[in-house]
C-alpha cells in the first residue's frame, strides 16, 4: 500500500499546534485491487486503510465519500457557529 500523507514526516511543533491527532492521520492505498475489479464492483472492494490516532480502518470508495461529506459539513457547522457568535465566550 502507498501512503498518502507520510504522517511520520510532520513537523512535531506544528503538529502539536494543530491537535493531537493531526500527525496521526494518513491513508494507505490498497495497491492489490485490480482495475477490472474496481470498475466492475466499485462499491465492494476495500480501497485502503484510514489511519487516525493509532487505529486503522479498512474502507471502501463509498465510505471515503461519506467521510468527506461528513467532515465538510462539520467544518461548515463550526464556521457557521463562529460567524453567528454562537460559540462559548
Amino acid at each position: 500500500m502507498g501512503r498518502v500523507n507520510n504522517a511520520y514526516a510532520y513537523d512535531k511543533k506544528r503538529a502539536k499546534r494543530m491537535g493531537k491527532l493531526y500527525s496521526t492521520i494518513d491513508f494507505n492505498v490498497n495497491d492489490k485491487i485490480s482495475a477490472d475489479l474496481f470498475s466492475k464492483v466499485p462499491e465492494k472492494p476495500i480501497v485502503g486503510e484510514l489511519e487516525i490516532g493509532g487505529k486503522s480502518f479498512k474502507v471502501t470508495y463509498q465510505e471515503i465519500d461519506a467521510m468527506m461529506s461528513t467532515l465538510q459539513e462539520a467544518k461548515r457547522a463550526v464556521e457557521s457557529k463562529y460567524r453567528l457568535g454562537l460559540m462559548n465566550k
